[in-house]
């Protein structure tokens, strides 16, 4: 009979299974080291979050708790890597409070400097770089972030995982960086290569936020710049990266605004992740980084009544009279203005025009009288065209019900 092992990680609920899968604990013992965990006879509690189970010479299956219809299939290290991305939903899970962001993370002088997630921008790889000059990573891929209201300050928490990083290694590394990675003892196959002797923090350990900075990396060759970023686009930068899905929006929203009046959030334009990581190493901007602090944000950790997913919203009917729907939070930035809708579900950005008959709609309006006030305020602008927009939007915001029929018109429906 094949054996199966479980273990259980420090600040998850549920253990991992493996299912004669002993290539696989070896791994994980390896790219896990800083994580605390052991193994357990049994799991009174909750079932394991994820299975894997040996289906080839050099394969696995992993079933996931939230798909146990879809086994997905890989070799060793990607077992490992999936199985990786699954315990940062099972974190989310195990401590609904937690806010987490698809970033990489690295210390600077005892702040955390957050690199958000954005596709192809080399965030993983400049993690790697930011490790080899000696900076501390408390992650390459997923940061969980706890407010202490206490410490009135915003905590990243350090995951404990092996920063991975993809391969080959981009064009314009050193051959010092290229053999620093290839006598890493770390796992590694054709893609992906797991960093043993990367410096990384202890899971659990905390620090406080000290900076943001989002990547804006070019294909053509460009010496690293470090400039403000607008608080609008930084807002829908991190509501983007966020993935605490069991929080309530409105609180995502309180805290990630909250985070952007209080801490410098730079773009990092750069083409090569080691000469960025040196350029960003030496900045004066990222020394000496204050502790982002909780402001305004409210001791609220509401979660979001997931059960209310999928239900229908009724039709919007461009005759009725609309309003603001009530329970909704909101903050403005720049130009933009930003909703999280009452049911806790969603975030929306609005840009200055919609913004605009937004606000018109603090009173019960009809499309009508919209079109009628936008057509006097922007003569410039075709009445056709404002009607056209003006509908579709009020049609976007009754369906995610951000506004409601007025009263008779509520009652009518």
């Amino acid at each position: 009979m094949t054996e199966t092992t479980l273990l259980r990680f420090e600040g998850l609920n549920a253990p991992v299974a493996l299912t004669g899968a002993d290539e696989v604990e070896a791994m994980l013992s390896d790219v896990l080291s800083a994580w605390p965990h052991n193994r357990i006879a049994s799991s009174p509690g909750a079932p394991p979050f994820a299975t894997l189970t040996r289906s080839g010479c050099d394969t696995w299956a992993l079933v996931a708790q939230d798909l146990p219809s879809e086994p997905r299939e890989w070799d060793t290290v990607n077992a490992v890597c999936d199985l990786v991305a699954e315990m940062a939903w099972e974190r989310l899970r195990s401590d609904p409070e937690l806010l987490c962001l698809h970033a990489a993370a690295a210390e600077f002088a005892g702040r955390l400097v957050v690199f958000p997630n954005a596709r192809r921008a080399g965030k993983s790889t400049l993690a790697a770089a930011l490790a080899e000059l000696g900076h501390r990573l408390y992650t390459d891929d997923f940061l969980p972030i706890r407010v202490d209201t206490h410490a009135q300050a915003f905590l990243g928490i350090a995951n404990g995982v092996a920063p991975r990083i993809r391969l080959p290694l981009p064009a314009g590394f050193s051959d010092a960086f290229h053999a620093w990675v290839a006598q890493d003892p770390g796992p590694a196959n054709a893609q992906y290569k797991y960093l043993l002797s990367a410096p990384i923090a202890p899971g659990g350990e905390t620090l406080p936020l000290g900076a943001m900075v989002v990547l804006d990396r070019r294909d053509a060759p460009v010496d690293p710049t470090l400039a403000p970023l607008a608080r609008e686009d930084a807002l829908a930068s991190l509501i983007t990266q966020n993935f605490a899905r069991t929080l309530h929006a409105g609180t995502i929203l309180k805290s990630i605004d909250a985070l952007t009046r209080d801490l410098p959030v730079f773009r990092l334009t750069y083409h090569c992740g080691e000469q960025a990581a040196a350029f960003l190493s030496a900045h004066p901007d990222l020394k000496a980084l204050p502790a982002a602090r909780i402001g305004d944000v409210g001791t609220d950790r509401r979660v979001a009544p997931l059960d209310e997913t999928g239900q229908p919203s009724p039709a919007f009917v461009p005759s009725y009279k609309y309003v603001q729907a009530p329970g909704l939070t909101e903050t403005e930035a720049g130009a933009d203005h930003f909703l999280a809708d009452g049911t806790g579900l969603s975030i929306y950005r609005l840009n200055a025009g919609s913004a605009a008959i937004w606000r018109l709609l603090a009173e019960p309006t009809d499309l009508g009288e919209v079109v009628e006030i936008l057509a006097a305020a922007f003569p410039e602008v075709a009445p056709g065209q404002i009607a056209d927009d003006s509908a579709q939007l009020m049609r976007s915001l009754a369906k995610a019900q951000l506004i409601k029929p007025a009263a008779p018109d509520l009652a009518a429906q």
